[in-house]
């Protein structure tokens, strides 16, 4: 009779655990379940003694239940972090990629641009028998060489004019510093700095041919462009 009575009253106090253990965490639930559950069956099976038992091999199923929850969640958790490191992966091989292409493009078309810089550079900008004046197939040149120009500040040009060895030596040269300043003027009408330009007449010097013919003389009517150093700059400024 005693052992009834002990058991009723065990499973009656163990059958209201578990709205208390609602409050606790999963695994300490299930511990809990464990060890009521072992509780009960031992206290019907075994009275006291079997009750304690009971609850305790209960409890270490309980326990081990948990054990095996937490391990699963943890998996889950894992496998799920796994899959956003390979995505992560994936999108750094992308941005590798798109960087290595962007930099191939950059470096193209730096490679044009200076091209173009050099070719522009290497015109001549040719005159009429005594004239200072810009013709018209000049000026288109003169207006990609601006583009260039306000694109890229930091370069500065010398602008070097030149005359034939036709009539007197001091006109020539007055001549040919005449055409340098208009090159330089309509550069800088075009939205040109004139800091970055530095015109300079040198008359019948450095002719491209002696002759007295008025069709080789053509090409000593010219002003000529040079890049210019940065040492160059600041004596100009001087």
């Amino acid at each position: 009779m005693k052992k009834q009575l002990l058991a009723t009253a065990l499973i009656s106090t163990l059958m209201a655990a578990p709205a208390m253990a609602k409050e606790k965490k999963e695994m300490a639930s299930e511990t809990a379940w464990g060890l009521g559950t072992g509780a009960t069956i031992g206290a019907v099976v075994g009275g006291p003694i079997g009750a304690f038992a009971g609850a305790f091999i209960g409890g270490i199923i309980g326990e081990k239940e948990a054990a095996e929850n937490t391990v699963e969640s943890q998996q889950v958790m894992l496998s799920q972090y796994k899959d956003t490191d390979q995505q992560l992966r994936s999108t750094l091989d992308r941005n590798r990629s798109l960087t290595a292409q962007i930099d191939a493009l950059e470096n193209e078309q730096n490679r044009l641009e200076q091209a173009r810089i050099d070719n522009l550079l290497a015109m001549t900008v040719q005159f009429r028998s005594g004239s200072s004046r810009i013709e018209p197939h000049f000026a288109e040149q003169l207006d990609q060489l601006a583009l260039i120009l306000k694109r890229k500040p930091e370069l500065s040009l010398n602008l070097n004019g030149y005359a034939d060895i036709q009539g007197d030596e001091s006109a020539n040269l007055s001549l040919s510093q005449r055409r340098a300043d208009a090159v330089q003027a309509y550069l800088v009408d075009q939205g040109v700095s004139g800091e970055q330009l530095y015109a300079q007449g040198y008359g019948e010097q450095k002719l491209v041919d002696n002759g007295n013919e008025y069709e080789t003389n053509f090409f000593d009517r010219r002003v000529t462009l040079t890049a210019r150093g940065a040492t160059q700059s600041q004596m100009a400024k001087n």
